[in-house]
């Protein structure tokens, strides 16, 4: 049977609740509601991803908005707490990004591939940029929910861009083209996915 650390499981506790509250959109808790299903069961083949990129040592600046608001307060403490845990990677291609993009941000996996908890059925992460940073539109098969923990916004397909605010959340059905961005304070969303 797989352990899991404790900081883990009060991570996926917290963020559980955010991922299930109304502010995100109906089709995005209920995938929300399958992945932390499947969470329930811990699951670990031990293979960590150790790659440590620039736009990793913004994540504690990135918490500071969140460590002073109240409504957030559990979350910056767990993701704090779980940081030293996570597998990070990062989108090397894909149309629109911004210049330098790259190095701009990177990918938290905290449950899935290469993660705090590497496993194939799921995938808990956070997205990380730097201000003034534009995602690349890209796509994938499964569906996908995100929650903004930051400012910055959100676009799908040709439409318009979005700020879903603090908290909010957007869904992203299968191979719908989306993309995200920054302006001038840090980005951070957290995202979760069925494999």
């Amino acid at each position: 049977m797989t352990t899991r650390p404790e900081v883990l499981t009060d991570f996926i506790h917290v963020v559980r609740l955010l991922f299930a509250s109304d502010r995100l959109p109906l089709e995005g808790r209920k995938i929300a509601e399958q992945v932390f299903a499947r969470l329930d069961e811990p699951s670990d083949d031990g293979q960590r991803a150790s790659a440590h990129y620039p736009a990793c040592d913004w994540l504690d600046a990135s918490l500071v908005p969140l460590d002073e608001d109240v409504r957030f307060r559990d979350i910056a403490k767990a993701l704090k707490a779980v940081a030293p845990l996570l597998g990070w990677r990062r989108r090397t291609s894909g149309p629109h990004g911004s210049a330098g993009y790259v190095e701009q941000h990177a990918n938290g996996i905290i449950c899935g591939p290469g993660g705090a908890e590497s496993r194939r059925d799921v995938q808990l992460g956070l997205t990380i940029m730097l201000p003034h940073t534009r995602y690349p539109d890209h796509s994938h098969p499964p569906e996908e929910a995100y929650v903004l923990l930051s400012p910055g916004e959100f676009r799908q397909g040709d439409g318009e861009w979005a700020d879903p605010g603090l908290g909010g959340g957007i869904f992203n059905t299968p191979n719908i083209v989306h993309a995200m961005r920054s302006d001038a304070s840090p980005f951070l969303a957290l995202w979760c996915l069925l494999v």
